[in-house]
């Protein structure tokens, strides 16, 4: 086991673990890509693609399951048929499931795959010839493909059982956007999130369709001064919901901060705006005298009833929702320079062809919490220096361990972690490298990191390296999955002195 134990300012000795490590040698006579699936405390499934020789376009796909240790559970190989190109992959609870289309046609194969054996299943159908998928999930026995066909959204719902497909009605307009494909599998339903820009005006609308298609209802917010970027959907029951996400003055993608509304009964109430310069940390990625001459100008437009106007990208994560809390995670983004495309996916929801060639460069994550009353109760930053991604993803986790928030992202070989407990800071940015998992072998380079919460206060780090005993010589390159846990019993300890050493 590996450890490596730090030292920083606040007196806290705080310790990340790898405790093992997986190392897929690649392929020199073929084009590979890897995947990664999480199951919690069900372990992990890995997925090797490649093509079977130089010069043959079928692929085979390789899926092997691991416990939690990392040794293989079972492994099961599939044939791609060459007809077909492989478009985006969904993860539902206990099956997985992948999405492929044939150019030029209306023609497409969905594979379903049980976590639990790996029993394949094969279904094809027909959706629509030229859509451009941006989402697919899956719920109870029926594929959601959303996108757009001819510049306008579609969201098309297939069946497995009888191979079915139906387009949902009331979303292919001119000028309207997706924003979200939302499925609760509790109630059977499907929210679809738009925006549509009419009459130089933004409106967000909410469609909700039940699992047989049918329109139910429709829900619009507005607001006379903000326009809504993004939203989510917290449900408390069929008809009582929060709406969370983020919003811009004026119809364009740069972030003012973020809002709250409950919904209920399709009507809306008014919803609380969160302007960045309320947040008590937003800016604290930047160097202090920068940042305080930013609070000092923030402060004195107020002091004059002016407004602090902001123009943030702003990357929102799914929710994460505790017993008593919902949090939101973000990046703060920039476009970058072109790059190219990355060979390594996190299968999730993430589109298999067609991706942005532009890099993006990364700032800062803010994370936020809100009560289960839907009221906003704190806010932290986590700093985020010189990180590029090839494609617009989302590069800090947060794993809730007892009283606080991990957040952690990795870059060229090591994860950054920082520890906070809602808006205080307990342990600040700590470096850890990944190694190799032989004492003998060195990290020679590192490509295409990715980090992802597992289970409990474990981490999982996947990507590419080239490994061998010496800097001297190419090495070999492998694919590596390592586990990694934090220990916070040294925290605990630490904040308690410090309680204690207060002046009273």
């Amino acid at each position: 086991m590996i450890q490596l134990w730090l030292a920083v300012p606040s007196r806290v000795w705080a310790q990340l673990e790898q405790s093992d490590r997986l190392e897929i040698p690649t392929s020199s006579s073929r084009s590979e890509v890897f995947e990664v699936f999480t199951l919690g405390n069900g372990g992990l499934i890995s997925l090797v693609r490649g093509d079977d020789f130089i010069g043959n376009r079928n692929e085979t796909w390789e899926f092997t399951k691991y416990d939690i240790s990392l040794n293989p559970v079972w492994r099961v190989n599939y044939k791609l048929d060459n007809r077909y190109t492989p478009v985006m992959a969904h993860q539902g609870q206990d099956h997985g499931y992948w999405l492929f289309a044939q150019p030029d046609t209306d023609h497409f194969l969905f594979i379903q795959m049980n976590f639990m054996d790996g029993a394949i299943e094969t279904f094809k159908g027909d959706l629509l010839s030229g859509i451009d998928v941006h989402q697919f999930k899956v719920i109870g026995s029926k594929a959601v493909i959303a996108g757009y066909h001819r510049s306008r959204p579609v969201v098309v719902i297939h069946s497995f059982f009888d191979h079915t497909s139906k387009v949902l009605p009331g979303l292919y307009e001119k000028n309207t956007e997706l924003n979200n494909v939302d499925i609760n599998e509790q109630d059977g339903i499907i929210n679809v999130i738009t925006y549509a820009y009419r009459k130089k005006n933004c409106v967000f609308e909410i469609k909700t369709y039940s699992y047989e298609g049918r329109l139910v209802k429709k829900t619009s917010l507005s607001d006379p001064k903000n326009s809504f970027i993004s939203g989510q959907i917290v449900p408390l029951n069929q008809d009582d919901s929060y709406l969370i996400g983020n919003y811009s003055v004026g119809c364009t993608p740069y972030s003012q901060g973020l809002y709250i509304t409950h919904i209920t009964d399709n009507e809306p109430d008014a919803p609380e705006f969160i302007e960045f310069s309320e947040l008590q940390n937003f800016f604290n990625f930047m160097k202090p005298k920068r940042r305080q001459r930013v609070m000092e100008r923030i402060g004195k437009r107020k002091s004059l009833g002016k407004e602090n106007r902001f123009r943030y990208r702003l990357l929102v994560h799914e929710l994460i929702q505790t017993e008593d809390e919902i949090v939101l995670v973000a990046e703060v983004y920039y476009p970058n320079q072109r790059a190219g495309s990355p060979i390594i996916t996190n299968g999730i929801n993430r589109p298999y062809s067609g991706r942005s060639i532009e890099g993006y460069r990364y700032t800062h994550a803010i994370v936020c919490g809100f009560d289960r009353n839907g009221k906003f109760k704190w806010d932290n930053c986590i700093p985020i220096k010189d990180l590029n991604s090839f494609e617009l993803q989302e590069m800090v986790q947060l794993t809730p361990v007892n009283d606080y928030f991990i957040l952690a992202y990795p870059q060229e070989g090591t994860i950054h972690t920082e520890v906070i407990n809602r808006s205080k800071v307990v342990v600040e940015n700590e470096k850890f490298e990944i190694t190799a998992k032989s004492e003998s072998d060195k990290v020679l380079t590192n490509e295409n990191a990715y980090l992802a919460p597992w289970y409990g206060q474990y981490f999982l780090a996947y990507g590419m390296q080239r490994v061998g005993p010496s800097t001297v010589g190419l090495g070999r390159e492998v694919f590596y999955i390592n586990k990694l846990t934090y220990k916070t019993e040294g925290i605990q300890k630490a904040e308690n002195r410090e309680s204690n050493d207060v002046p009273r």
